[in-house]
């Protein structure tokens, strides 16, 4: 039976995904949205985990079949898995199920067939769950009657970095900062900015992506303790990526007006290894109106989620007259406040979700609005 590695993304992220993938020397089998699949490996699981900016998860796809529109036609498709392949005789198993546009809609029923499907297929050989062992998340996703049986390799969702020591109300998350950066073209050896460091998610992504530091390098996977992963493999990639860190100088600015932001954004930069080349500095974006900038500058403003005693209309009236007056600085906003009629320059706009808030990510076209 043949297993491939499935990767999920947040919407609309999947160009940049695949072209980490690209990076990585793997080939794309197939491209739908929120994932994407490649071939299967020990070493394709512990790069991909290590190197995943973009990705939510990596998951095994241990089989995939249509028209699963019956609980027996289920019970069939994951009872002949081979799941000795993957489980021991005393691996905790949970599964969980998703169902988008399929007859079978009763997540419950799905789990609950799904796991007595597991225990037929291993009755000769399971026991009983202990929690000494590794415990192994199984997933069943539904998606107009196709059905996917996944096993997680990584655990702990990809967004959530393993720097983030400390947070601030509504943090942009990881994988969607970094997504902001690489869109942007950010060449490093530019001046880089962020007026708006309040969740400080951006400057230190930059800062990593700069440094290629491997966001993953110092965090904790499921697939560690999976007795049918060789347990050499991380150790072999995490040695490989600390060989790529580069050690330059690069010029990245940060400012806010909150000093206990400020605090916890050097805390997590130091966290993530790069304080040495991030400047924090406590001060009001419209200071910027007095001064001269330019190169690049990517931003999340505050909007509904973070905006308190403040009037929308200046603030964004404010950093338009930003953008205006520093003719060559590239910038890159995301935001659900729609301030596109205060815009001097043309300007392109894409759809994201920053966590379930529909918002744009507005970027500079270098010429005057006709």
């Amino acid at each position: 039976m043949n297993y491939y590695l499935v990767l999920t993304c947040p919407l609309w992220l999947e160009s940049l995904a695949k072209k980490e993938i690209e990076l990585l020397w793997l080939p794309i089998i197939n491209s739908q949205d929120k994932q994407i699949t490649t071939t299967y490996s020990d070493e394709n699981i512990a790069k991909l985990n290590l190197w995943s900016r973009i990705w939510n998860k990596i998951y095994i796809e241990t089989i995939k079949k249509e028209k699963i529109d019956t609980f027996d036609k289920l019970f069939d498709l994951i009872k002949n898995v081979k799941w000795k392949d993957f489980i021991i005789e005393n691996n905790p198993i949970v599964v969980n199920a998703t169902s988008i546009n399929s007859e079978l809609s009763s997540l419950p029923a799905i789990q609950k067939i799904a796991k007595k499907a597991i225990v037929d297929n291993l009755s000769n050989t399971f026991l009983r769950e202990d929690d000494n062992f590794a415990t192994i998340y199984v997933e069943v996703v539904l998606i107009k009657d196709t059905c996917q049986i996944l096993i997680d390799t990584t655990w702990e969702a990809l967004h959530k970095r393993w720097y983030r020591r400390q947070s601030v109300e509504a943090p942009l998350r990881e994988n969607l900062a970094a997504w902001l950066v690489l869109l942007s073209g950010w060449r490093f050896s530019e001046q880089f900015y962020d007026m708006f460091c309040w969740s400080w998610t951006i400057a230190i992504e930059a800062a990593m992506i700069a440094k290629n530091i491997a966001p993953w390098l110092y965090r904790k996977f499921a697939f560690e303790k999976f007795k049918f992963i060789k347990p050499w493999v991380l150790e072999i990639e995490k040695e490989k990526a600390k060989e790529k860190i580069m050690n330059k100088t690069y010029n990245i600015i940060a400012s806010d007006l909150d000093h206990n932001a400020i605090e916890i954004a050097k805390i997590n930069a130091k966290n993530a290894q790069v304080q040495d080349i991030i400047s924090f500095e406590e001060k009001d974006f419209r200071d910027y109106l007095s001064e001269n900038i330019s190169w690049t500058l990517v931003s999340n403003p505050p909007y509904w989620l973070r905006i308190q005693n403040e009037d929308l209309d200046k603030l964004y009236k404010d950093i338009a007259s930003i953008f205006t007056k520093n003719k060559d600085l590239k910038w890159w906003i995301i935001t659900n406040y729609q301030f596109w009629d205060l815009l001097k320059y043309d300007y392109k706009k894409r759809k994201l979700y920053n966590w379930w808030e529909m918002c744009y990510f507005y970027s500079k076209v270098n010429q005057l609005k006709k």
